[in-house]
């Protein structure tokens, strides 16, 4: 019990990554001497602390030791058996006094996690130094962290002999694949309503209205989510350009960032929405779908099987089987696929003779799913379900695609899952043909590479750009073009095309338009889409030394054409370093490819500084 101490800086923590917020600014502010000593004091408060044993702490900021003695205020607390009430009326008066969100985000916030957090806390022993040490890092605790335990799962040996994958014949014929992903769709959007309301999400009743700039357009807005006459006009244009694609990879996050006062009947509403719209829409096309990380109540949260009751994750599981059973029961494993969907959401399923696509649970990885601090060991079991899967392709000489939401290799991917999954990829890089995940909002991919040889390529990871433009982005979709089916095909990824809508153009005309924004072989001269093609253009975007070449062009089609600045210095190192990085928390393929002039600091500075909305 005594963990339940750390749940207001698990509170902190979650408005921080879970909001988008850059926690700079809150942190800026607790680093003033008054509004320190005010929150100071209403923990001495609560805990029934002088103010002169407050100040005899001699506590200048938010260090490490102002992290533990506010843990010690907080044991204090439980001693005297507080409520969860008055813990989480402490955290709602420290996030307003901070100015961390605004009045209602702070209260409405603070009661949607509140249950969640106090329930993890309290079956996670956590010391103030092991608290302190996961929520402030290292430099605070070099404690036990419970969201870096090592574990590793058995993987087969025996891998084959790699061989070149084959170009097909120019006739061999080809299948297109639709890849939708964060449409993040706001029932709520208003058109004329403020795009700047101090929310984590704007354009959105009760929101004020706007004026000039700041009010939110007909067809959308770059600080808001997609309203529903946009998805409604993405799928009518989807519905005209029907033949150019032949099944959909749909990679989660359906709702919209309000995630302080969400509910589970709002998202449970919008997930019926949109797959009936697609199904209108796109009739007799196979959707093959996948969770997003916005999909449960509240964000991020994907309990493992093993917690039931009114905090288990069963309500969303069972309402996700029933909806995709519109596009996953005309296979003959749809039972299979509905109890692995019921138990912890992924499926396998061969869609092509020797095509099979496998969908994860990328949740089970995700860092800011907090219940995986109670026990993070493949979750599920689902990376060891994955090997047997690959092992079974193998034998029968199938090809697979793995479509999910969160990237493995990035840093919002747990360690231990992330380097298991890297393993697993190396060991079957002959059977997986393509990765494709969402989630970053961005157009990106992820090149993985051998163990043993760091400059061999052996899968990758496409990242897909986002319907929503939040935030600073235009709207947009990918269609793949694969080798498609016949006898010995490799179903590999031939080339990408990407297609935009310009929301500034689109609310000037009132005239949306989906347009062509690039394709992939022709934009970088590639011969192919090999995973060594990747890593040769890795190389070609590190030699040249201005924005007119091929970094150039990958960074405006990064925002789908909405940002005209220019990425050098420790922008372009860390978007390189991201390309090469295939395990999260590992530096080393970033510390080797640095440009001059550009340290390990400069880069490390630059990602705090980048904002996050995912």
């Amino acid at each position: 019990m005594k963990a339940i101490v750390v749940c207001v800086l698990v509170l902190f923590s979650i408005f921080y990554q879970r909001n988008g917020v850059d926690s700079a600014p809150a942190l800026a502010n607790l680093q003033e001497p008054r509004n320190f000593a005010a929150a100071l004091h209403t923990l001495g408060r609560l805990g029934n602390l002088t103010t002169a044993e407050v100040e005899a702490e001699g506590l200048g900021g938010f260090t490490c030791e102002v992290c533990k003695f506010i843990v010690r205020q907080l044991q204090k607390l439980l001693a005297t058996g507080v409520m969860e009430d008055v813990v989480a009326g402490a955290a709602k008066d420290l996030c307003i006094l901070f100015e961390i969100e605004d009045k209602n985000v702070c209260r409405q916030g603070v009661d949607v996690f509140k249950g969640e957090v106090l329930t993890v806390v309290d079956r996670v022993a956590l010391s103030p130094d092991e608290a302190c040490g996961v929520f402030l890092g290292d430099k605070c605790s070099h404690d036990y962290d419970p969201f870096k335990q090592n574990w590793n799962i058995l993987i087969p040996t025996g891998k084959p002999p790699v061989k070149p994958i084959p170009l097909p014949k120019p006739e061999s014929p080809t299948t297109s694949i639709l890849h939708l992903t964060d449409i993040h769709y706001d029932p709520a959007y208003t058109p004329g309503l403020t795009n700047d309301c101090g929310e984590p999400l704007c354009c959105r009743k009760p929101n004020p209205k706007g004026s000039g700039s700041t009010a939110a357009g007909y067809w959308g807005d770059y600080n808001c989510d997609v309203p529903h006459q946009t998805v409604e006009n993405l799928m009518q244009h989807l519905k005209n350009t029907t033949d150019d694609f032949d099944l959909v990879y749909w990679t989660g996050d359906l709702p919209a960032h309000n995630v302080w006062n969400n509910s589970r009947d709002e998202v449970l509403k919008i997930l019926h929405t949109l797959v009936n719209m697609t199904t209108q829409y796109l009739p007799g096309k196979m959707v093959l779908p996948t969770i997003g990380n916005h999909e449960s109540v509240p964000v991020n949260s994907f309990p493992p099987a093993f917690i039931t009751g009114s905090f288990g994750n069963q309500w969303l599981l069972d309402a996700l089987a029933d909806s995709w059973s519109v596009w996953l029961s005309r296979f003959p494993e749809w039972p299979e696929m509905q109890r692995t969907i019921k138990l912890g959401g992924f499926y396998s399923v061969k869609i092509q003779d020797k095509l099979r696509v496998i969908s994860l649970q990328t949740n089970y990885c995700n860092g800011q799913n907090y219940w995986l601090l109670i026990n993070s060991t493949d979750p599920a079991n689902q990376l060891s379900w994955l090997v047997k899967q690959l092992m079974a392709a193998e034998t029968n000489g199938e090809k697979v695609h793995i479509i999910g939401h969160i990237p493995t290799g990035i840093n919002a991917c747990l360690k231990a899952w992330s380097w298991n999954y890297h393993r697993i990829i190396s060991r079957f890089e002959s059977t997986i043909m393509g990765q494709f995940f969402g989630h970053t909002h961005t157009d990106q991919f992820i090149v993985f590479f051998d163990d043993q040889n760091k400059t061999r390529a052996t899968g990758v990871a496409y990242i897909g750009p986002s319907v929503t433009g939040y935030k600073d982005q235009n709207f947009g979709y990918r269609i793949y073009t694969i080798d498609g089916a016949y006898e010995g095909t490799t179903s590999a990824v031939l080339d990408h095309t990407n297609y935009y809508m310009n929301v500034s153009d689109a609310n000037l005309s009132n005239k949306p338009k989906w347009q062509h924004e690039y394709s992939a072989k022709d934009a970088y001269n590639l011969s192919s889409l090999q995973p060594s093609d990747w890593a040769s253009l890795i190389e070609t975007f590190k030699k040249e030394n201005d924005s007119s070449g091929y970094f150039g062009k990958y960074y405006r089609y990064y925002s789908k054409m909405f940002s005209t600045t220019k990425c050098t210095g420790a922008c372009k190192a860390s978007q390189i370093c991201f390309m090469e990085s295939s395990r999260s928390f590992d530096p080393t393929q970033c510390k080797s490819s640095l440009p001059e002039g550009v340290t390990m600091d400069d880069l490390i500075l630059y990602e705090r500084q980048k904002p996050t909305h995912c």
